[in-house]
């Protein structure tokens, strides 16, 4: 390794330092997301406060990850335990946007990875409030077309306009939202509006053959989770489970992965 190997190895391992502080800042942002829109709470008002007491939230206390690590995940004020939820989501959202620095924009700071940091945000709103409260916000899915659309222009700014490009972001869309809403109008309420309108916004960012691997995933990890949970036999567990957490985790393994392994997948064949 030369010296300026070297040195693009430090510059990106610092990149991904900032990256991942600057993500867990956005996930202590998520959080907020994640408890007001369930019950309606606007959450460009108000200061936070803890859940328990109510006790408004200090700056001091507000520091993403290491405020709850140094105070050992109870409230300053009553004592109360804090969810892990919490760092969970934020340190999370920190590892999402630095492989999205490193896989989707191979270590580059580029326009598209604006798209990708939105993209990863929704998913884990998504993923959080979908998994409590059965339900896909409007604004999630929303952003993540947006951030698609990012995507997309950053595309055309590197490689120039291409036909098939945009062709298979259209048919990305409308491949599995499409097969969701006729399954739905089969079988009304088999399948959720907002699992619709989320493989319409992913297949967009993601185009056709990855969101078609995309929901193979998807299939795979739910699978995997109801094996396991009939193992458990939780007479607690629920009986419903909704499939837009599995989703995500499908949009994100696909929009870091997808071609490498569809890639390998084919070469097997060859």
């Amino acid at each position: 390794m030369d010296s300026y190997e070297k040195f693009l190895l430090v510059l990106n391992i610092y990149y991904s330092v900032i990256i991942f502080l600057f993500g867990i800042c956005i996930g202590s942002f998520l959080n907020v997301l994640i408890y007001r829109i369930p019950i309606g709470m606007d959450f460009k008002k108000g200061s936070s406060i803890c859940t328990t007491c109510k006790h408004p939230l200090k700056w001091y206390d507000l520091f993403p990850l290491f405020s709850w690590l140094f105070l050992r995940g109870k409230c300053r004020y009553c004592g109360a335990k804090i969810s892990a939820i919490y760092p969970i989501v934020e340190s999370i959202t920190g590892i999402m946007f630095v492989m999205c620095f490193v896989f989707c924009t191979g270590c580059h700071l580029r326009l598209s990875l604006i798209g990708y940091f939105a993209v990863c945000c929704a998913l884990v709103v998504i993923f959080c409030i979908d998994w409590k409260h059965m339900f896909i916000p409007d604004s999630m899915w929303i952003t993540i077309l947006l951030g698609g659309i990012v995507i997309y222009i950053d595309s055309l700014i590197q490689n120039g306009w291409q036909k098939n490009e945009l062709i298979s972001r259209i048919v990305g869309a409308f491949a599995v939202s499409v097969l969701f809403y006729l399954i739905d109008y089969l079988k009304p309420d088999s399948i959720g509006g907002g699992d619709i309108k989320l493989m319409f916004a992913a297949g967009f960012v993601l185009g056709g053959v990855k969101t078609l691997f995309a929901l193979l995933i998807a299939g795979l990890v739910g699978t995997i989770f109801l094996i396991l949970t009939n193992t458990l036999k939780k007479e607690n567990m629920k009986k419903q489970v909704p499939f837009g957490p599995h989703l995500t985790v499908g949009i994100f393994i696909s929009m870091l992965f997808g071609d490498l392994l569809i890639n390998w997948y084919t070469g097997l064949f060859a």
